[in-house]
């Protein structure tokens, strides 16, 4: 990966802050270095960036888990993953990637309302409209990038609403800058003493077992699915507590299904969508659909899919 001269890098924002560094919006100056960034930059003398910093004061360990990312980010070469363009290598060191203005999908999605949603007005208007079409057009994009992953033999871990960002044209693309536990801490829970981790979102075989494959990626994309058809509404198992998740998660590892409860079923989605969801959350990982079959059921759903005004 190429370095990027730090003094070319023109701070704006901070939009994260965590224990080990902080995320920022940036402007790049580019020029003489369009052939780095690609075709797409031709032309361009500056552009906006989002950097992620890694405080000097960390442990080695944080800045190997650092480099490692950018090692993986680096062979991440996809139109539905969110692409590093650089690296700063001298304190403090950061990572730069391209910038998605619209945000990450759980605040898109939680912006918007469904265009036939006869309850629009309730919220005067400040929330925009979004059709069936586009939210199928968008989960599509969500289960290219896994296909891709999956094709690489890259597991995600971390696959949710929070983790994709949304640019122009309704174009979605997996991310995952490792500050979602400062933006979304409530997302987020301590098991028996370890790290943080995003219960609602995992298979019952990761929060056991510590096991972490395409196969589990596949659970967490269901979930994702599920946020994408309730506009993000709602925490997964919204009538469950944490700890009656870790519970409802135990049965399921543990009894092959039986009893266990399942997400319902989102007012706009087809119940052919929800089987495929259902699908996704098999006890059993074998009987989960893998991605291309995901893919393809999507492609095969989406029609003509409107500009979104955002």
């Amino acid at each position: 990966m190429e370095k990027f001269p730090r003094d070319r890098l023109v701070f704006k924002e901070k939009i994260g802050d965590g224990q080990f560094g902080e995320v920022h919006i940036a402007e790049a100056d580019i020029r003489d270095l369009n052939a780095q960034f690609g075709e797409e930059y031709t032309g361009k003398t500056k552009i906006t960036v989002a950097v992620k910093t890694l405080k000097g004061d960390v442990q080695k360990d944080a800045k190997t888990d650092f480099f490692k990312e950018v090692r993986v980010m680096s062979r991440l070469q996809h139109e539905n993953v969110v692409r590093l363009l650089g690296v700063c290598r001298d304190d403090p060191i950061c990572m730069i990637v391209e910038y998605m203005e619209n945000g990450d999908l759980n605040q898109f999605l939680k912006g918007h309302v469904l265009e036939d949603d006869h309850d629009v007005m309730i919220y005067a208007n400040t929330k925009q409209p979004i059709s069936y079409e586009e939210l199928i057009y968008i989960a599509s994009q969500v289960a290219a990038g896994m296909k891709y992953f999956a094709a690489m033999n890259f597991v995600h871990r971390d696959l949710a609403a929070r983790n994709c960002l949304v640019g122009e044209g309704l174009t979605v693309k997996l991310a995952d800058f490792g500050m979602s536990r400062l933006l979304y801490s409530k997302h987020y829970y301590r098991v028996q003493g370890r790290v943080m981790l995003p219960i609602r979102w995992m298979a019952p075989e990761s929060i056991f077992q510590g096991r972490f494959t395409t196969q589990t990626d596949v659970w967490s994309f269901g979930i994702t699915l599920w946020e994408i058809f309730t506009l993000a509404r709602d925490f997964p198992y919204p009538n469950l507590a944490d700890e009656q998740v870790i519970g409802n998660a135990k049965t399921a590892f543990t009894k092959g299904g039986t009893g266990v409860i399942y997400n319902d079923k989102p007012d706009v989605c087809p119940q052919d969508v929800f089987d495929m969801m259902l699908s996704c959350w098999s006890s059993d990982p074998v009987e989960r659909p893998d991605f291309n079959t995901l893919y393809d059921f999507l492609m095969s759903k989406v029609g003509s899919v409107q500009s979104v005004v955002v």
